[in-house]
């Protein structure tokens, strides 16, 4: 999903308009749709004035670029190395994606991944809306929650 994209997923789910987001950070209508349509991309401020006006993190906003299998696997390898503990485990004839308990900063990520198991229970049994869920996903770490 593209920084446009995600621009606009978390301007409806915060129920804005184009226009009420751009008066919130001193721009245009014309600028927020150039932003979501991908003719423009937006500065480092911008991004970070748009996200906060939004209520999401900076890095909610961002294309991380996984358009592929090979790019998924650099992030899961990126995780080994940072020491967040992530492994390759093997359950009878699957292969699943473990968090390791000794890893440095695996309790975070459990705890994080705790959090997020929470939310798609939510979201599954109807606790949360898809808007609700989409909020929560891009606001997940804005209030010092990793």
């Amino acid at each position: 999903m593209s920084t446009g994209d995600r621009i606009r997923q978390a301007r409806k789910a915060a129920g804005l308009t184009q226009v009420e987001l751009g008066k919130m950070i001193g721009k245009g209508k014309s600028l927020i749709w150039n932003y979501e349509t991908g003719y423009r991309m937006p500065d480092r401020q911008t991004l970070q004035e748009i996200a906060d006006a939004l209520g999401v993190t900076v890095q909610s906003l961002e294309d991380r670029h996984l358009d592929s299998v090979q790019d998924v696997l650099e992030v899961f390898f990126q995780m080994e190395e940072a020491g967040f503990g992530i492994e390759p485990v093997r359950i009878g004839s699957t292969v699943t994606i473990a968090v390791n308990p000794d890893a440095p900063h695996a309790p975070k990520l459990e705890m994080a991944l705790e959090k997020w198991a929470e939310q798609k229970d939510a979201l599954k049994d109807g606790r949360v809306s898809e808007c609700e869920y989409a909020i929560w996903r891009g606001s997940f770490g804005a209030d010092g929650e990793e």
